[in-house]
């Protein structure tokens, strides 16, 4: 498993513990706050009860002042006042939500309110007012007997309340010590969790990269070919599979430094040979052609010459080109139109091209780069197609044609000079195309068969700077 897998997974881990620990916190704060508003509730319910039950001893003991004979008008009056202060809290206890443990309902209460009311306004009041005192006060008696009963169902439904109250208190006490409790052992463990995560992954990569830190400490004295170990996790696997890729570049770089150098070598000693060659040579085509127009015997062997020498001669221009690539006359190039004008000269070849693609470039070489390529392809086929389009900020030419192709084994060796798979091919033209696609700043690619196929890329103005020879 990747470390960044393995370090996903266990941080996921210990995200989820950690949610978990915090809902369980969560949890207990809501179950507490939920017993926390039942006690309330039950508080308020209780304190409702014990105020009508206050309120019916208070509407007693004004009708029992009148029973012993004290101020008629003011205790009727307070005893009025009274009862209408106990409607209005038997209307309060029947709005409000009743959350305790009552056995007295809204009803059978309104029912024993109003057989207190009953023997207070139809007997004992008519009896007082009359002066029949035995019947006042058996009247009386009647409504204490009433306000009691009533008195002692109030209170004991105040201490149904009270003991809901107290069972509440400890279920919710008992909800939030057992998630404190959870929350403390699922964050704990999301901590264990995050430490063994860390030193899991501690431990998968520090070995690894231990041994890649040494292996690359020898790479400076270590023979070509030489690389480092790519075990390991994936990410630090992807590491040494870099390095070695590094490698292999920077081998591939010195190698084609050195081949670069002895081909510089080569160039300069091929164009001193062509330059001293190139000048008999002209001396003996002049001749040929001599001897051609004065006729005889001689003019089939001196045609034989002269072509030979104009072959000979072509074989020392090439190599002049290839010992002085870097002898640019830069200029604004469209390659669209220096392609048509290659392609014109050539049946079989056609060009795609969408408009002008302009790159800074010597017209004349760019010219022979594609018109070696297209020759090299009408040789292996019959028909060449050019590809002209802009492309990174520079161009992208593509030459392909429908014949057999370079084979895989020959790819990296097509560009060498004096290289060729053709019985009659000198070996140059692609090595020239190279050396002078090089001298611009591009690259040029083949692929290999079915099919020829060559990619070149030539930088454009942005990327153009100074260049020996400019």
């Amino acid at each position: 498993m990747s470390i960044g897998r393995r370090l996903a997974a266990g941080f996921l881990a210990v995200l989820v513990l950690s949610a978990i620990g915090v809902g369980g916190a969560l949890w207990a704060a809501r179950a507490t706050a939920e017993g926390v508003r039942r006690v309330g509730g039950l508080v308020e319910d209780g304190r409702r009860l014990s105020r009508v039950g206050a309120l019916v001893r208070e509407f007693y003991m004004h009708q029992a002042h009148l029973a012993l004979g004290m101020t008629h008008a003011e205790h009727l009056t307070l005893a009025r006042q009274a009862r209408a202060d106990l409607g209005a809290a038997l209307e309060s206890l029947r709005t409000a939500p009743a959350p305790g443990p009552r056995t007295l309902d809204d009803a059978a209460l309104a029912e024993r309110v109003a057989e207190i009311d009953r023997l207070f306004e139809q007997a004992f009041l008519p009896a007082m007012r009359a002066g029949k005192i035995a019947a006042a006060t058996h009247a009386h008696h009647l409504a204490a007997g009433a306000v009691q009963a009533l008195v002692d169902a109030l209170e004991a439904d105040g201490a149904r309340i009270s003991a809901a109250i107290h069972d509440a208190e400890a279920q919710a006490a008992a909800r939030a010590t057992r998630a404190v409790w959870l929350s403390a052992a699922l964050l704990g463990g999301a901590l264990l969790l995050a430490l063994a995560v860390a030193l899991a992954t501690t431990r998968a990569v520090t070995g690894p990269v231990a041994r890649l830190r040494d292996a690359a400490a020898r790479l400076a004295g270590a023979e070509p070919g030489t690389r480092v170990p790519e075990g390991g996790p994936p990410e630090v696997a992807a590491l040494g599979r870099t390095l070695n890729a590094m490698l292999v570049d920077l081998e591939a770089q010195r190698r084609a430094r050195a081949e670069a150098e002895t081909l510089a070598a080569l160039g300069r000693v091929a164009g001193g040979i062509a330059h001293e060659i190139n000048n008999p040579l002209g001396v003996i085509l002049g001749h040929a052609r001599l001897i051609e127009r004065g006729g005889g015997a001689a003019t089939e062997d001196a045609a034989a010459i002269a072509r030979e020498t104009r072959a000979c001669k072509g074989i020392v221009e090439a190599l002049l080109d290839y010992a002085r690539p870097g002898l640019l006359k830069r200029a604004p190039v469209d390659l669209a139109a220096l392609a048509w004008e290659v392609v014109d000269r050539h049946a079989g070849a056609t060009l795609e091209a969408g408009g002008e693609v302009v790159v800074p470039g010597d017209a004349r070489r760019l010219g022979q780069v594609l018109d070696n390529l297209v020759r090299n392809g009408l040789a292996f086929g019959a028909a060449v197609t050019v590809e002209v389009a802009a492309a990174d900020g520079g161009a992208r030419l593509v030459v392909r044609d429908d014949g057999p192709g370079v084979a895989a084994e020959d790819v990296e060796r097509v560009f060498e000079p004096f290289f060729s798979t053709r019985a009659d091919g000198t070996g140059l033209g692609l090595a020239i195309a190279h050396s002078v696609v090089l001298a611009h700043g591009g690259t040029i690619a083949a692929r290999p068969g079915p099919g020829g196929h060559f990619t070149l890329f030539l930088p454009g103005e942005e990327a153009y700077g100074p260049h020996p020879g400019d």
